[in-house]
Parts: structure tokens; sequence; C-alpha cells
């Protein structure tokens, strides 16, 4: 997200703060007047424009000066944060004083998958069948946050297994659709398959129901 607000009277305010905070701290941030003089020339330049184009009285060129009025201001405050800015003394609360954002270096705990993917099992060819899944939430492909892949569980059974225990091969598959192959002895015979996210820490989330299709 960009520092910079959006709407020119957001930015007035914002940049009036910005430029106050620097003339305020130039001697200890070690900010030369050459570079102050420029910023606050056009902070006062895009404040004046804005208000004319903001009037009644407006026209196509007032308001187009006062574009670049807006380009040469930011440009002006950009240059200042990612050269003069980057000095080591300046600290976070000076940062979020000048209305900068400071970055967050506290990584984000990743929680065990709380939704379950849903799976379609589509013919292949020969001995090979093709899993396709989502999250439950969303038709799209991505994985829920934090996720690694899918687990899938599946076994070759004579009857429909009682509990997802009975599905005893697995393999982690990090993209959708996933292929599953199966042996010359395993065609016209009944496979069952379930699913379930997996974290980077290993932890699963709930089981999908499970499914079945003919080994083709």
């Amino acid at each position: 997200m960009d520092y910079i607000p959006r709407k020119d009277s957001e930015l007035i305010a914002w940049s009036a703060n910005f430029t106050a905070q620097i003339v305020a701290n130039a001697g200890a941030w070690n900010i030369p007047a050459g570079e102050i003089t420029p910023l606050q020339t056009a902070n006062a330049n895009f404040a004046t424009l804005h208000a004319k184009a903001d009037s009644p009285a407006k026209t196509s060129i007032i308001i187009a000066e006062k574009n670049t009025a807006r380009k040469t201001l930011i440009a002006k405050i950009r240059g200042l944060v990612g050269f003069r800015l980057k000095n080591p003394v300046i600290t976070d609360a000076q940062r979020i004083a000048l209305g900068l954002h400071v970055r967050n270096t506290t990584p984000s705990p990743i929680p065990a998958p709380t939704t379950r993917p849903e799976l379609n099992i589509d013919l292949l060819d020969f001995r090979r069948l093709k899993v396709i899944f989502h999250d439950q939430d969303h038709d799209r492909k991505a994985k829920p946050y934090g996720v690694t892949g899918a687990v899938i569980i599946y076994a070759v059974l004579d009857a429909p297994p009682a509990a997802h225990s009975a599905l005893t091969r697995n393999v982690l598959a990090t993209r959708t659709p996933y292929i599953l192959e199966f042996t010359e002895e395993e065609r016209r015979k009944t496979v069952y398959v379930a699913i379930c996210w997996q974290n980077k820490k290993g932890q699963r989330g709930p089981w999908s129901e499970i499914e079945s299709a003919i080994v083709p």
C-alpha cells in the first residue's frame, strides 16, 4: 500500500506534515537546505493550484497545472524517502510521524487449515485418474494462506471404507490437477479418495468427503 494519499485534499495535509517533520529534523537527519527549499516550494505550489482547481472558476488549464504540481511534489517526496530517509538514525516512531509505513519484521503466524478442499475425479487414460481440487470457499485454484498443498489419501478396495483411515496410500499435491497412477491389476476396480489441506508446519485441516471412481 502506497504511503502517498490518493485524494488531493488528503495529500495537502499529509505533505504539509511531512514537510514540517523534515524541516524540524533536518539537522539530525543530515538533510541539506538545498533539498528542503524545493520541497517547500512544491508543497506551496500544489496547495495554491489545488485551491484554484477546486473553485467554480477552474479551467482545464488550471486543472492540468494542478496535476503537474502534484507530480512534482510527489517526486520531491519520493526522492527524499528513497535517499535521505533511509538514514538508520531515523526511528520507526519518526517514520510514522512522517506519515510513512514501517516494515513489520515479525513473521505472521501460520494457522492450521480450517477449510477443506473439494475434489472431482476425472478419467484421464488407461490406469490414470485426474484429481481436481479447490478450497471449499473458492472456485479458483488458489490455496488458503500458509498451505503448502493438499494431502491426497486413497486406496483400491472391494467395498466402501468405513473411515478415512482405511485409505492407506497418500501423496502431497502442491498444485491441481494431480494425476493418480495405478497398476494393470487395479484396472476396472474402485478407488476411494479423500483430501485435506496441509500447511508449511505439516498441520492438516479437515478431510473432505470420500469420493470414488473406477480405475480406467
